[in-house]
C-alpha cells in the first residue's frame, strides 16, 4: 500500500500543478501556445501553455508575477505579458476575446541558473527541463536548503517535483525543527504530496507510537491517522499501538466506536490484531448474541470470526 498510494498522490498533484497529459519532446523550435483567464474566486489568472498535440503544462500566477492587472482581460484586445524567474522568462502576446486571452509564446532559458545548477553538481537543464523549472518556480533556495539539511543531491526532475509541490526552505527548516527528517527526496515529497505538515510530524511523534520512521508517518498521513484518532483509541480501551498496527486498524475501519460496542457486550481488552481479524470480515455485537444464543457464553474472537464466516 505505502509506495503505491504515496505515488499515486505525488504523481497526481504534480501533474495538476505542472505538467498534465502526455509529453511531446519540447525544444527551443516547439511552438508554445497560451490560453490566459482570470479566475476572481481564487485571485489568480489560470495560464495553460500548450506544445504540440500531447503536451500542455498548466500553472496559476498572480498579476504581479506577470505583469498584467486583472482588469487586462476584461476588454477584447491585444495583451501581452511575461513570466520572469530564475530558470527562464517567457514572454506571450496574443488577443483576448470573452475575457479569455490565447496567442503564443517564446521561452528564453535562464543561462546564469543553468550555470548555477551546473556548478552544484545537480546537472545542466534541457530547454524543456528549463521550461518546467519556470512554470513551477524553482530557486537557488531550495537547493541551498536541501544542502543545509543534508538531503541527498537532487536531480533536476527532482527539483522540479519538489518545486511543484510547493516544498520551501521554511517547510524543510520547521519539520527538522519538530525532530523529522525525511530519509531522501522521495519522501520529502511524499510528505508535501499528502499535506504532512511540521505540526502533524511534531505530534505524531509524541503520539506514543514508539520510534517512527517517515514511510511509517506517510503511511499513517495517507491513512489520516490523526493524534486524536489515537488517543480516542486509548480511551475506548486499546492500549498504545504501534505506527503498524495503527496503519493496519484505520485501513481496515476498527474506529473507537467499534471497540467501544465489542466492549459494552463483554469482549474487552482485544488485542489489536484480533480487533483488526474481527472487523476485517464483519464481526458485530449481533455475533456476539448470535454466539451466546447457540450456548456460547463468552465466545472468544476466533470464536466470532468462525461463526460470522459460517453464517454469511
Amino acid at each position: 500500500m505505502n509506495r503505491t498510494l504515496v505515488g499515486i498522490a505525488a504523481i497526481t498533484l504534480f501533474a495538476t500543478t505542472a505538467i498534465a497529459g502526455g509529453r511531446d519532446h519540447i525544444t527551443g523550435s516547439t511552438p508554445i501556445g497560451f490560453k490566459l483567464q482570470f479566475e476572481a474566486s481564487r485571485g489568480h489568472f489560470a495560464l495553460r501553455l500548450t506544445m504540440g498535440p500531447r503536451s500542455n503544462m498548466n500553472t496559476d500566477a498572480t498579476d504581479a508575477q506577470i505583469g498584467l492587472d486583472a482588469k487586462a482581460l476584461q476588454a477584447d484586445g491585444p495583451v501581452r505579458f511575461a513570466m520572469a524567474r530564475a530558470p527562464g522568462r517567457l514572454e506571450c502576446a496574443g488577443n483576448t476575446a470573452r475575457q479569455i486571452a490565447t496567442g503564443s509564446c517564446n521561452f528564453t532559458p535562464g543561462a546564469e541558473f543553468a550555470r548555477y545548477l551546473e556548478t552544484r553538481g545537480i546537472g545542466t537543464p534541457s530547454f524543456e527541463q528549463s521550461l518546467d523549472l519556470t512554470i513551477v518556480d524553482a530557486d537557488k533556495a531550495l537547493v541551498e536548503a536541501l544542502a543545509e539539511a543534508n538531503y541527498p543531491r537532487p536531480t533536476i526532475d527532482q527539483l522540479i517535483a519538489l518545486s511543484a509541490l510547493r516544498v520551501t526552505p521554511a517547510y524543510i527548516a520547521d519539520l527538522s525543527h519538530q525532530g523529522f527528517r525525511p530519509e531522501d527526496l522521495d519522501d520529502l515529497a511524499a510528505f508535501a504530496a499528502l499535506n504532512v505538515t511540521p505540526d502533524y510530524a511534531g505530534k505524531m511523534l509524541r503520539a506514543g507510537l514508539g520510534k517512527l520512521s517517515a514511510k511509517s508517518l506517510i503511511e499513517l498521513k495517507a491513512l489520516d491517522v490523526s493524534p486524536e484518532y489515537l488517543a480516542d483509541m486509548v480511551k475506548a480501551g486499546v492500549p498504545r499501538l504501534t505506527a503498524d498496527q495503527a496503519v493496519q486498524m484505520k485501513a481496515i475501519g476498527v474506529t473507537p466506536a467499534y471497540v467501544r460496542e465489542m466492549a459494552e457486550i463483554g469482549l474487552l481488552d482485544l488485542p489489536a490484531d484480533r480487533l483488526v481479524e474481527m472487523r476485517a470480515v464483519g464481526v458485530t455485537a449481533e455475533d456476539v448474541r448470535r454466539a451466546r444464543k447457540i450456548g456460547i457464553a463468552d465466545p472468544t474472537a476466533d470464536q466470532l470470526v468462525q461463526l460470522h464466516v459460517l453464517h454469511k
